[in-house]
Parts: structure tokens; sequence; C-alpha cells
């Protein structure tokens, strides 16, 4: 895996390859609608840079939309991991997809296991970002790994605190946002109950 653009990621990186699933998520920036993969040639140069696919494979329209798709699955899932509910929707479409990906399983001298992709081309993409989710599952890591509480954001951070408690990818910016929103709907509601009297 190669370095990941710190500007994907944030202030608060992923440990290990479970970077690679932070900084495909964060390839969308939902309050900015800019996208770094949003056309097959940005998929592909986004995939061979962090070692994902060779330089020589060929990525497909439908390896373009199924890419998208993963993606926003994957950032329900780690809202999910923030404390909100998934989406059936999103959850049909990940099993969809992972229903015809196959993992090989190796185990190593140690008596250790490794998954390994067992398709070519962009299913072995899929398969490779499937087995780091699954190795982070194992290690503990994945339940860390959140998607932003603030509607407007939804970037993924990496939650390091002691409690697992964090809510928001930046505490001053979304986490301030929506402390502000909560104070003016008590507020109205404040005065609504006045003018009521």
């Amino acid at each position: 895996m190669k370095n990941l653009n710190l500007l994907t990621i944030g202030s608060k990186p992923a440990p290990g390859q479970l970077l690679v699933i932070q900084g495909l998520v964060n390839t969308f920036n939902v309050e900015s609608g800019e996208d770094e993969i949003g056309t097959r040639e940005l998929l592909k140069a986004w995939l061979v840079c962090h070692g994902l696919m060779r330089s020589d494979a060929d990525v497909t329209s439908q390896d373009l939309r199924t890419a998208l798709s993963l993606r926003e699955a994957l950032r329900h899932l780690l809202l999910a991991n923030n404390g909100q509910t998934v989406e059936p929707a999103s959850i049909r479409q990940i099993n969809t997809l992972t229903s015809r990906l196959k993992l090989d399983i190796h185990f190593k001298p140690d008596a250790s296991l490794s998954l390994s992709p067992g398709s070519d081309g962009f299913d072995g993409v899929c398969e490779q970002i499937l087995a780091l989710i699954v190795q982070a599952v194992n290690d503990g890591t994945w339940y860390r790994l959140k998607a932003c509480h603030e509607s407007n954001c939804r970037w993924v951070f990496y939650d390091a605190s002691k409690n697992h408690s964090g809510r928001w990818c930046s505490m001053t910016v979304c986490g301030s946002r929506d402390k502000a929103r909560a104070f003016r709907k008590r507020r109205s509601g404040q005065k609504w109950k006045n003018e009521g009297r």
C-alpha cells in the first residue's frame, strides 16, 4: 500500500491498512461534492496509486458503478459504527456484492490465517477491500472507523478516544455546528413555550 493523500484522510487517520478504507470512502466530499474517483480514469489512478490494482489492468464503466456503490455502502456501515441506523438498501447492496466475491483463506506456519483475493480484475480489488474489513473486524479497529455524525459532512475518521465516544470528524467544525443547531432548536422551543402562555 502506498501513502494516502492526507487531505483525503484528515486529522484522524486510521491505523495500518484500515487507512485504505478510510481513504476510499473519503474520496467523495459530501459537503463540497468533489469526487476523486468519479471517472474510470480517476478510479484506476486511485487504485493503482494505493496498490490495489496493477497499472496494466482495465477499469470498466460497470467497475466504476460498483466502486461508487461500494464506497457509499461502506459510508453507511461506518455511520452505523457511529450509532446511526444502517439503511436496509445499503446492507442488501453490500451483501449482493460480497456474495459473488471469493476470498482465499491461507493458514500460516504460526497458525494465523490470511485472506487473499481469489479473483482477478476489479473483483480482486473488491476482495482486497473486503479482506481489509475482515481483518479490521478481527483486530477490533473496524468499530472505531466512523462516518461523521454531522449530516452535511459524513467524513470518515478514526475514533481513538478511550471510550469510543467520538461523533464528529472535527469537534471544532462539525461538533460546533451540531451543538449550535441543538442550541437553536432548544431556544426556539423555549421561545414557543413562552409565547404560548
